[in-house]
């Protein structure tokens, strides 16, 4: 997924969080079960469009948990800190050779 473009495609309504409800189990006469339980989530719906005729096609959906955005948030925050780190060395350099 690209979190870069949520904001853009959530304004544009092509993007939204739908929550899926829970399942029971269910049973038949005889004691088996039919349908598993299933417990409620949440998946991102993205709209689709075919590119030679621009027509509205089967939106994609992809299960997504608060657990998974928080990885992504420390995963990103700690890529953000290594890259400020090689920025303020860079400046560094700079200012060094400047200082020539």
């Amino acid at each position: 997924m690209d979190y870069a473009k949520y904001s853009d495609l959530k304004g544009k309504s092509k993007q939204a969080f739908k929550k899926i409800a829970a399942v029971a189990e269910v049973k038949n006469s005889d004691g088996h079960i039919t349908t598993h339980a299933v417990p409620e989530y949440v998946v991102i719906e993205t709209k689709r469009y075919d590119s030679n005729t621009g027509e509205e096609m089967t939106a994609s959906s992809s299960k997504i948990s608060l657990a998974d955005l928080e990885y992504a948030k420390v995963n990103y925050t700690a890529q953000k800190a290594k890259a400020q780190a090689h920025l303020t060395e860079v400046n560094k350099m700079i200012t060094d050779i400047k200082a020539l």
